[in-house]
């Protein structure tokens, strides 16, 4: 019925997609590297005739089998400013896409009968809008299922006579990636609608735990930052909750806390590397390994000028070209992050290259309240509540002592209501957590962001100046 996902029309591609994805990964290196340069020159083909963006920015470019490196790379604000012609579907406007994504009632529902809509403001502080068609969406779920070998079998959506519960803990006052996915296979599957909730990571933490304890999931999704602190909880005996499996995403997650996540819970945590542009980049192995899918995706690590960086050197930015997605296409895209590949196979034996991400490293605030009880502040939660509640995409939040926090604002940014608005929405998003009388001072400077990428630190905790 219209505003809803076809169920025959998703699972035919579904499983049209997962035969191929299987079959590749049985194939070995050399099918992979035959597969990934046929369907980049289709997609090259299909983006000059279809974008109008892109037939601009490749102008200069020779139209017979240019290498992806003959392509100049792009940037998200540039390809937001020109959305009617960067995507390949004249149903598609901008002005279309802003009003579908401002009603939050929407979110899970198909745009237009057919496309998935993600927003994200990422760390570059570029608000964006990723169209999905639905051979992606059906890409993204194979990929999904028959890569996700690190947590088999509990997180099998072919399994629902398994007994699982599935929870995801994520930012829900948008269209974001996450919540998106989980609303869409929610209403695609009954059973998975019966056996899945979604809680937000902007409640206090002692509500979550509070809301896990009910529903008992035995596989619960999230931020890295999340799971670390749902572990203090668990530590502390404020949470009781025993999953068998735990998966983050989004954020980076160091060794050491992966241990105290897994010690204190007794299983395994997982997790991919993925983003709004491309949902399953890379997936995790059971030796703790990333996996490029690069059947689908490209990855470039690139340097500061955009050259190739060699193998086990950290890059400056990476360049993603998403082979599935029609309707937007994404090629030499700058997603920003730093990758490090990895020349060294993995003991798996899988035929995909092996990547380490230096993403996102947000920490957990850590305030005391009128009691000089300890009370954790996620980053994710405090960075959704901002960008919501004013608009602000890029500022810094720094926790300067047991009660206070300085946040930095951009000079553009700063319109005459922009500290007051700023301060209210953060003393009201401190005030749910059970914080008041938290000190907020708002100061104007520059966002201390990377030279390239434009990525940027958001949320920490400022030492003492004593420690090292």
């Amino acid at each position: 019925m219209p505003g809803d996902w076809s169920f025959l029309d998703s699972m035919w591609r579904w499983a049209s997609f997962t035969t191929d994805a299987s079959w590749t990964q049985a194939a070995g290196r050399v099918a992979i590297e035959r597969l990934q340069a046929d369907r980049l020159s289709r997609l090259i083909g299909w983006t000059r005739r279809h974008s109008r963006f892109y037939a601009r920015h490749w102008g200069g470019v020779a139209r017979r089998a240019p290498r992806l490196t003959d392509l100049p790379h792009v940037h998200k604000a540039e390809l937001m400013a020109s959305f009617d012609d960067w995507v390949t579907d004249a149903a598609v406007t901008r002005e279309g896409v802003e009003e579908f994504t401002g009603d939050l009632a929407r979110i899970g529902k198909p745009f237009l009968g057919r496309y998935a809509i993600f927003s994200s403001s990422g760390t570059t502080g570029v608000p964006g809008l990723i169209v999905h068609d639905g051979d992606a969406l059906a890409v993204y779920d194979a990929l999904g299922a028959t890569r996700m070998g690190a947590l088999a079998p509990a997180w099998n959506w072919n399994e629902p006579l398994s007994g699982h519960r599935y929870a995801l803990i994520a930012a829900t006052e948008g269209h974001f990636a996450g919540v998106v996915g989980w609303e869409r296979l929610r209403a695609l599957h009954p059973w998975f609608e019966a056996n899945a909730r979604v809680f937000p990571v902007t409640a206090p933490i002692r509500e979550i735990c509070a809301a896990l304890d009910r529903f008992k999931p035995t596989v619960v999704a999230s931020y890295a930052t999340v799971l670390r602190a749902l572990a203090h909880e668990k530590d502390a005996g404020r949470l009781a909750l025993e999953p068998s499996v735990l998966w983050y995403g989004g954020e980076w997650l160091a060794p050491m806390a992966r241990g105290h996540i897994e010690r204190a819970f007794g299983c395994r945590v997982a997790g991919d590397y993925g983003a709004s542009e491309f949902l399953n980049i890379a997936f995790e192995c059971e030796h703790g390994a990333l996996h490029v899918n690069d059947d689908w995706v490209v990855l470039e690590p690139v340097d500061e000028n955009y050259a190739p960086v060699p193998p086990d050197t950290p890059s400056a930015s990476v360049l993603l070209t998403n082979l599935a997605n029609r309707v937007q296409p994404l090629v030499r895209y700058e997603l920003g992050d730093s990758v490090t590949r990895v020349s060294r196979p993995c003991g798996c034996g899988r035929p995909f290259p092996v990547i380490r991400v230096d993403g996102r490293r947000d920490e957990i605030l850590r305030l005391h309240d009128e009691s000089g009880r300890e009370v954790p502040v996620l980053p994710m939660a405090l960075c959704t509540a901002v960008e919501e509640g004013t608009g602000q995409h890029r500022f810094q939040v720094v926790q300067t002592g047991p009660r206070s926090l300085r946040v930095r604002l951009e000079p553009a940014s700063r319109s005459r209501e922009a500290p007051a608005r700023l301060k209210e929405t953060l003393a009201g998003f401190l005030a749910r957590q059970g914080l008041t009388r938290i000190s907020l001072r708002v100061e104007t400077g520059e966002i201390a962001a990377h030279p390239v990428s434009g990525k940027f630190r958001q949320v920490w905790r400022e030492k003492p100046r004593h420690a090292a």
